[in-house]
C-alpha cells in the first residue's frame, strides 16, 4: 500500500553514500497523491482571506533521498471578497502553477514522525473585479490580462512543534511575497455614474503587492498516485 511505501521513505530517508552511489541517477520513485485544502490571507491593502481547494497534491517521491522530485497542486479559481477604502469589492483569483512542485519528507528523532517541506510558484491573475456601490455590484475595468509580473514563489513547511505523519498527513504553513502586476487596466471609478468622479483610478499595484501574505494548508489521505 502507498502508506507502507511512504513510511519506508520517512524512516530511511538518509541512505548511506554507498547505497546512493549504487542507484546513481536512477533512484526508484513512488507517485503519491494527497488531499489538500486550506486558506491564504492576502495582506497589503486587501487584508482578506480566500479558501484554497479542495484540491489534490500530486507528488513523485525519490525512495532513496525522500525528496519530492516532481509534483503539482492545482488551485481552483475562487472569488475573494475585500474592501477598497471601505467599499465592498470582490475579484476572481486564478492561480496557475509555474514549474514543478518540489520538496522533501525528512525524518525526525521521533519514530514515524517527519517534517514536510515544499516549494512551488504560481502566476496570479485577477479578473471580474467589482465594487458594491448603492447596493449594486459595478464592474471595475482591470481587463483580462492582469497578472503578476513574475511568478509568486511559495515555500511551505511543517510548522514548528508539529509533524507530518504517513497515515494522517499534516499541516504546512508559509509566508510569501506578491510582487507587482502587469497588463492591468486601472480600477476605473469613472464607470460608476456619480461615484467620486474626482478620485480617478486606483492601480492594482497600490492595493495588492506586499510581503505580509500567509498560507495554511492541510494535507491528508495519502494514496497511490496516477500517471
Amino acid at each position: 500500500m502507498a502508506a507502507a511505501a511512504i513510511a519506508s521513505v520517512a524512516l530511511f530517508a538518509a541512505p548511506s553514500a554507498q547505497a546512493a552511489a549504487q542507484v546513481a541517477d536512477e533512484n526508484p520513485t513512488l507517485k503519491v497523491d494527497y488531499d489538500a485544502a486550506g486558506t491564504t490571507h492576502i495582506g497589503a491593502m486587501v487584508d482578506s482571506s480566500m479558501p484554497l481547494g479542495p484540491s489534490v497534491l500530486k507528488s513523485t517521491l525519490d525512495l532513496v533521498t525522500g525528496k519530492i522530485v516532481d509534483g503539482s497542486l492545482a488551485i481552483p479559481t475562487k472569488t475573494m471578497n475585500f474592501d477598497v477604502f471601505g467599499i465592498p469589492a470582490r475579484a476572481k483569483v486564478t492561480m496557475t502553477q509555474v514549474g514543478k512542485l518540489t520538496g522533501a519528507i525528512e525524518p525526525t528523532d521521533q519514530l514515524g514522525k517527519s517534517l514536510l517541506s515544499s516549494n512551488v510558484a504560481y502566476d496570479i491573475q485577477l479578473s471580474n473585479v467589482e465594487a458594491k456601490v448603492f447596493g449594486i455590484w459595478w464592474p471595475l475595468a482591470v481587463g483580462s490580462r492582469c497578472h503578476t509580473s513574475n511568478p509568486v514563489n511559495i515555500s511551505a513547511a511543517t510548522p514548528a512543534g508539529e509533524f507530518f505523519t504517513i497515515n494522517d498527513g499534516g499541516r504546512v504553513t508559509s509566508t510569501y511575497t506578491i510582487g507587482n502586476f502587469t497588463g492591468c487596466a486601472p480600477l476605473n471609478f469613472f464607470d460608476i455614474p456619480g461615484f467620486f468622479p474626482w478620485f480617478g483610478s486606483i492601480p492594482v499595484n497600490a492595493l495588492v503587492p506586499g510581503s505580509d501574505n500567509s498560507l495554511d494548508l492541510q494535507i491528508s489521505n495519502p494514496r497511490n498516485g496516477g500517471n
